[in-house]
Formats: C-alpha cells, sequence, structure tokens
C-alpha cells in the first residue's frame, strides 16, 4: 500500500501530487487540515516526529523529504523518467530541488505569512511543545512576528529566486533544458505563489509559469494549490 500524507496549501505536497499524475501513480490520500493545525497533532507526530507534509508511506517506509519523496517516486516508476535525460540534466534537477527546500520554502514562508498576517493561536501555542525543538523555535518565531529587516531579506530573496530561475529558462521551455523534469515539479507550487503575494517575477518565468499551469498534473489538483484560507509557515515550510 503507497499513502500519501498531505495538505491544501503545502507546496511540497503540491509537488508530490503533480508527479503522481504525470505518472498515472495511484496512491491513498490522507489529507490534513493545516488551518486547525492537524499536522502538530499526536497522531500525525507518531507518523513524522518534524510535524510536516507531505509524508510518503509505502511498503511500511515513511519519507518526509519532498525532493528525496520525488525522486524515489520517479525510479521505482521510471515510465515517464522525470529526473532527466542526462546527466547535466539530472543535475539541474537536483540543484532545484535544493535551492527550493534552502532558499525559495524558507523565504516565501515568511513573505507569505507575513502578507497573510498569520498569527499562531494560543491554543495552538500550546501544542507547539510537542514539536522537535528546532521545529518549535521556528513556529515561536513566527508567532512572535519578524522585523522589516527580515521581511526585506526574504523579498529580496524571493526576487533572486526570479532572477535565476529566468537564467536557466534563457532559450529554454523548462529548467533543465528541453525536458519537463523534477526541477519543473519541486520549483512551479512555490513560486506560482509570487503573484498573489506581489511579488514580480521576469516575463521568461511568467511563460513558464503559465506552461506548467497547463499540464494535467496541475490542473487535476488546482483547487488545492493555494487555498487562501490556509495560514502560517507550512505551507511553505521551513527546515
Amino acid at each position: 500500500m503507497t499513502l500519501l500524507h498531505y495538505a491544501p496549501g503545502s507546496a511540497h505536497s503540491a509537488s508530490v501530487r503533480i508527479l503522481l499524475g504525470e505518472k498515472g501513480i495511484e496512491v491513498d490520500l490522507h489529507k490534513l487540515d493545516l488551518i486547525h493545525y492537524e499536522q502538530h497533532s499526536a497522531a500525525h507526530l507518531a507518523i513524522n516526529c518534524h510535524g510536516t507534509v507531505p509524508v510518503l508511506e509505502d511498503e511500511g517506509r515513511k519519507m518526509f523529504e519532498t525532493f528525496p519523496i520525488l525522486e524515489y517516486l520517479d525510479e521505482i516508476h521510471p515510465d515517464p523518467p522525470l529526473a532527466g535525460n542526462d546527466p547535466r540534466q539530472r543535475y539541474i534537477a537536483r540543484k532545484w530541488g535544493k535551492y527550493v527546500e534552502t532558499h525559495i520554502a524558507p523565504h516565501l514562508a515568511i513573505t507569505r505569512w507575513a502578507a497573510l498576517h498569520g498569527k499562531v493561536p494560543e491554543s495552538a501555542v500550546a501544542g507547539l511543545s510537542n514539536l522537535l525543538p528546532a521545529r518549535c523555535e521556528l513556529w515561536l518565531r513566527a508567532a512572535r512576528g519578524f522585523d522589516s529587516k527580515q521581511l526585506e531579506a526574504s523579498t529580496q530573496a524571493m526576487l533572486t529566486a526570479g532572477r535565476r530561475l529566468a537564467a536557466d529558462l534563457a532559450g529554454n521551455d523548462w529548467l533543465a533544458g528541453n525536458a519537463f523534469t523534477l526541477a519543473d515539479i519541486a520549483v512551479y507550487p512555490h513560486v506560482a505563489q509570487l503573484g498573489a503575494l506581489g511579488l514580480p517575477v521576469p516575463s521568461a518565468v511568467d511563460d513558464w509559469l503559465a506552461r506548467v499551469a497547463e499540464r494535467p498534473s496541475v490542473e487535476a489538483i488546482r483547487k488545492d494549490l493555494f487555498p487562501v484560507a490556509v495560514m502560517g509557515p507550512e505551507p511553505g515550510r521551513w527546515g
């Protein structure tokens, strides 16, 4: 049995679901409610002590990190191949997978939290002690709010991401060249949120976003991509 624990509004969850759609893989789905902090419930923490989504359970194995999940699914379901057609494409895909985790997702979490005037309710704050210390501190930091210096740094980081995307898209339809790969899948659900946050992207990136949005795998989950009601860092995810 393969089970995906996911949440609407989670860009990382969306990446895994897009890959499942691209490959026609059917899995059982367990939806978590981020609005009411179900990802921090005792039941979910028993599955993933980090209190994040997505989590993939496959034949007794639990996997928590998004890009390795994408690579795992691509390897065990090789048709169509999405890791890249040659070593350079595979390098570019992994480069973007890492950049999402270390740069795009953390800064998007901060800018989105601030834009939505996020506030952790007292009832949720009490439950944060169930998280691992590093995760708890991230949420407590969000509860305290971010100063203008941090918000400006995160805004500039997202603008830098747009320029780097445009550089890889120069003369290409897709981030790794002539093939739609894990790079596009990993990046799209995050960068597609920038317009709603009032952050501009280069025209090449805007055109790329439109191309990705036309894919049936993306259209199939559109209603779960960016539900307005979702608040908090988890849609971008820190760490």
